[in-house]
């Protein structure tokens, strides 16, 4: 039997510069900040980051070496953030100046394009259209 009330908390990075990454993050996303705890001992810095009720992003400060990436690593590849509309959220990305890598029509008909934050984590932005298999209203 599976365990009851699983849901997706949160994906945490470990940046270079928190007031760059949590500005980003605000003006590409409208992420607000809803929490903040300063570095105490052996704890480092961290704060949420909201996009909407209960979808969180988590950053610590202190990031410092970009890690190399072996081919066909396993692990983790990107996030993804879901947009109503993929052509406005990549016109607004563009007035800051942030393009997209890739830019396709899913397997399930999603429109989806991937970007990178400032650190240079994947981001899939992601539109979900109506005929889609994976829709959901």
């Amino acid at each position: 039997m599976p365990i009851n009330g699983v849901r997706f908390g949160h994906v945490a990075f470990k940046v270079a510069d928190t007031d760059r990454s949590v500005r980003w993050y605000a003006d590409a996303f409208g992420a607000r900040k809803i929490y903040h705890a300063e570095a105490k001992g052996e704890r480092p810095e961290l704060m949420f980051l909201e996009f909407a009720r209960g979808q969180l992003i988590e950053l610590f400060s202190g990031g410092k070496n970009i890690p190399t990436s072996p081919p066909d690593p396993i692990g983790y590849l990107h996030i993804c953030l879901l947009v109503d509309d993929l052509e406005q959220a990549l016109e607004h990305l563009a007035e800051m100046n942030v393009k997209p890598v890739r830019k396709f029509i899913g397997r399930a008909e999603q429109r989806i394009a991937f970007i990178n934050d400032p650190d240079g984590n994947s981001i899939e932005v992601m539109q979900i259209p109506p005929e889609s298999p994976t829709y959901r209203e």
